[in-house]
């Protein structure tokens, strides 16, 4: 184990500075894409121009405070399921992850939606927290972030007349007890299990991961799985701590809607609660499809064609357009790749665990974590 120990230790220096190039070379890539984007917004900036000189900087510092706030929201779902299962990591530590996927998420072509989930579960670890915890921890805020977008979405077109309102609840409520239904089925232990062998027969077939660990799964996949399965058993939250998740979900995402009022406000632009709302919709819609890292264009596109459409003046539209991405778009990608780039040197390294050693730490110990 000693011999284990040192072999590690001794090949962690030349890992560590290989790492340190790929992160680098992934800050100086976004930051190109950043760059290359900014042409078409000091064109749009040109455009609107007469109502960016007379906007309402309070009201701009206001919209500031609410899209950082509505990060900080969803990365504290992230810190209460790290609490549930029984790793808890600092407060901080959980922010500076959760900033740096956004913008691993808003700037990378191609691969940032995967890449980002990856850096986060990448950087748990790191801190000592268990990959099933991790992986859950990641993964269950976005899905329930996403449930509480479709759902309000829903109720918006109702508030807009595109549909009866009555059916618009009906349909918010089908889609809360079909989620609900959904969950209770799939983190049922023996649904669970099988779905947790399969992954580790496909999972175990991936070239490059660890030999040992592929050997491990191919000996006793049925019992690798039944072990994931019940790990994963005890992240059950209660009654309480569900309604904590989803209210943070919620103030999440009306803490992003509200920013964009508060543009609106800045820049007098007049439409109704109804017009933003489907305007920022129409953001979210641009993001998840993700054609460019964070919806680049066609977001812009779809906002300033839902305000058109409603009769919003031009000139302060196009404003409200470029300063609400730029807050949330540009703004917060770069304040999440300072932070990417800060973390390079001070997250401690992942020192890869093999099954057969995870298993010898005693069941009822608690790695540290940071």
């Amino acid at each position: 184990m000693v011999a284990s120990t040192r072999a590690r230790s001794a090949l962690s220096w030349p890992l560590r500075h290989v790492s340190s190039i790929l992160h680098w070379v992934l800050v100086l890539a976004a930051l190109g894409y950043i760059s290359w984007q900014l042409p078409d917004m000091i064109a749009a900036v040109r455009k609107a121009g007469d109502p960016l000189s007379r906007m309402d900087l309070g009201w701009v510092a206001t919209a500031v405070v609410l899209a950082i706030t509505a990060l900080v929201l969803y990365g504290e779902m992230h810190r209460v399921l790290l609490v549930l299962g029984g790793t808890p990591v600092r407060g901080t530590t959980v922010q500076a992850i959760t900033f740096a996927e956004n913008a691993i998420s808003n700037t990378v072509p191609v691969v940032g939606g995967a890449g980002a989930l990856a850096y986060s579960i990448a950087r748990l670890r790191s801190r000592g927290v268990d990959a099933a915890l991790a992986s859950w921890s990641v993964f269950l805020p976005g899905a329930l972030s996403t449930v509480v977008l479709l759902i309000g979405g829903v109720l918006v077109i109702g508030a807009v007349g595109w549909t009866p309102m009555w059916f618009a609840v009906v349909a918010a409520a089908a889609i809360a007890v079909g989620t609900m239904g959904f969950w209770a089925v799939l983190t049922h232990r023996s649904v669970l299990h099988r779905l947790l062998l399969g992954t580790v027969h496909l999972w175990r077939r991936v070239p490059g991961l660890c030999r040992a660990c592929r050997g491990g799964w191919a000996e006793d996949p049925d019992g690798t799985a039944d072990g994931l399965a019940g790990r994963l058993g005890l992240l059950h939250p209660s009654t309480w701590q569900w309604a904590g998740l989803v209210g943070a979900a919620v103030l999440s995402w009306l803490a992003d809607y509200l920013a964009l009022h508060a543009v609106a406000a800045a820049m007098d632009l007049p439409v109704a609660w109804t017009t933003l709302a489907l305007g920022f919709l129409a953001v979210q819609l641009s993001i998840a499809l993700q054609v460019l890292p964070g919806g680049a264009g066609l977001a812009e596109t779809g906002l300033l064609g839902v305000l058109l459409a409603a009769g919003a003046p031009p000139a302060p539209a196009a404003a409200t357009v470029l300063v609400y991405r730029l807050i949330t778009w540009l703004g917060l990608s770069v304040i999440g790749w300072i932070v990417y780039a800060s973390h390079i040197h001070l997250t401690p390294p992942h020192l890869h665990r093999h099954r057969r050693e995870e298993s010898e730490i005693p069941p009822g110990a608690v790695p540290s974590a940071g």
